[in-house]
């Protein structure tokens, strides 16, 4: 598998401060072509052959989940794809400074996603936030890559929001007031999505999820997360993710089908 190059950034032509002005601005940006078709398919076989270790946590029979898929040999090489990326460890080093690291928030998701949210500790795990105000303070310490397997469509932000802070009891606070306020970020097999931590975003709806071709031709994703080290928003959604990760492998993991026929 080939080792991904700054060729994304060399060939948008302009400086990678110029290339990051959305997400600056807007809480999130993507960055075409950062991983080649040769390792978008080998993350895919990896995802596929290994599927029947994760959990399916929705009610489409080939959705499934895996929280923390860096913990594990089966998919570690996928994580190690995504943080040894010459242009993503450009584009973070840029974001967070030379000690940026990851923060043991990472996921790969099949045929799953989620609506309106901000990825913030939420429900019972916000007690690990400690005092607020979180974005309006933290904005622009803690992002997420996202990368998908595939092309898509489904994922939309609401431009501006990482610098608000929302009610984080529940989901609910974060579905905007006029959704026609809300971004489309399409993205191509291989791009490299950054979304602040704080961005209020969603992805497909869960019937987009119950058809025969994405059962044929599954929609994945591998996302990780990424601090600024020593910044509390770091420190503090590690410690939370850590618990959160714990309830989430206790619930769901030793519940995952010994079969995926579906894919």
């Amino acid at each position: 598998m080939r080792t991904p190059t700054n060729g994304a950034i060399e060939m948008a032509g302009c400086s990678l401060s110029d290339l990051l002005a959305p997400l600056s601005s807007d809480g999130a940006v993507v960055i075409p072509g950062v991983f080649d078709p040769e390792q978008v398919a080998w993350a895919r076989r990896v995802v596929l052959e290994h599927g029947p270790l994760m959990a399916n946590t929705r009610a489409a029979p080939s959705s499934r989940h895996m929280a923390g898929f860096h913990r594990f040999p089966e998919f570690e090489p996928l994580h190690l794809m995504l943080t040894q990326s010459a242009t993503v460890s450009s584009v973070m080093k840029h974001l967070c400074g030379d000690r940026v690291r990851t923060i043991g928030l990472s996921d790969i998701t099949v045929n799953r996603s989620q609506q309106w949210h901000k990825d913030l500790l939420r429900g019972r795990f916000r007690v690990y936030l400690g005092e607020g105000p979180y974005c309006a303070a933290w904005h622009g310490t803690v992002f997420k890559l996202i990368v998908y397997l595939q092309d898509s469509t489904s994922l939309k932000i609401v431009p501006g929001s990482h610098r608000e802070d929302i009610d984080l009891a529940s989901d609910d606070s974060a579905i905007p007031i006029d959704e026609s306020t809300a971004v489309a970020l399409p993205a191509k097999a291989g791009d490299a999505v950054i979304i602040d931590i704080c961005t209020t975003h969603r992805g497909s709806p869960e019937t987009a999820f119950t058809t025969r071709e994405v059962e044929s031709h599954p929609k994945i994703l591998v996302s990780t997360v990424f601090g600024r080290f020593g910044a509390p928003l770091t420190n503090r959604m590690e410690v939370g993710n850590a618990a959160r990760l714990e309830s989430w492998t206790s619930q769901h993991l030793e519940k995952a089908s010994p079969r995926l026929t579906a894919l």
